[in-house]
Order: structure tokens, then sequence, then C-alpha cells
């Protein structure tokens, strides 16, 4: 008996950390197709992955910012950064676009909430 109470805490450290591991590939998705997009970059378009090794090193808000809305696409990334170098205050727009579409998405899952009785409700 006593050795089969030693065994659950063996199990559970062992159970858990698995369990939770069948949720991190869908939660760094996106951070995995930046770093695809970033890498075919580099091998295809050399001028584009200098001119934002330049942004990073500048302004990394404006990097992460790039990123988040060229959602991946190489091609929409560098449609972005020609826009945000000729045109900032257009860009500026955008960012400002964008965030309140991200924001707003947010407010409408936070809406949902549990209702009495602990039942989710939608």
């Amino acid at each position: 008996m006593k050795n089969k109470v030693n065994v659950l805490p063996l199990v559970l450290a062992i159970a858990l950390p698995l369990a939770s591991s069948f949720y991190l590939p869908s939660a760094s998705a996106s951070a995995t197709s930046s770093t695809d997009m970033l890498i075919s970059l580099a091998e295809t378009n050399i001028v584009l992955a200098e001119r934002l090794n330049e942004i990073a090193i500048n302004d990394a808000t404006l990097l992460n910012q790039l990123l988040k809305m060229a959602d991946a696409d190489a091609a929409q990334l560098e449609r972005l950064v020609n826009l945000a170098e000729t045109d900032p205050e257009v860009f500026a727009q955008l960012v400002t676009i964008s965030n309140a579409e991200v924001a707003k998405e947010k407010t409408k899952a936070s809406a949902r909430g549990i209702g009495t009785g602990g039942v989710i409700r939608t």
C-alpha cells in the first residue's frame, strides 16, 4: 500500500507536463509560422532581411507590429515595411486600426462568461 502511495506523485509529475504539452503547439503556432517566414526571407530576399534587421536594431516595437500585421505572409510583410518607411503616418493609422480589431475580438471573448452554477454561457 505504501508503494502505491509513493508512485502516485511520480505518475502525476509525468502525466501533467505530458498533458499540457498538447496545448503548446497551438499556442506557439503563430510564432513558428513567423519564424518560417523569416527563414524563407533570409534565403530568398536578403535585402528585406537586412531592412528588417535594421528595424529590429532601431525599433523593436515597430518590428513586432510589422510581424503581427503581416500574419506570416512575406509579401504582406514587405508591403508593410515599404509603407512604414515611405508613409509612417498612414502606417500608424493602420496600426491603430489593427489594434482596434484585436481589442474588439478580445472584448467579444471576454463578454462570454460563467453563469450561475458554473455553467459557461455564450
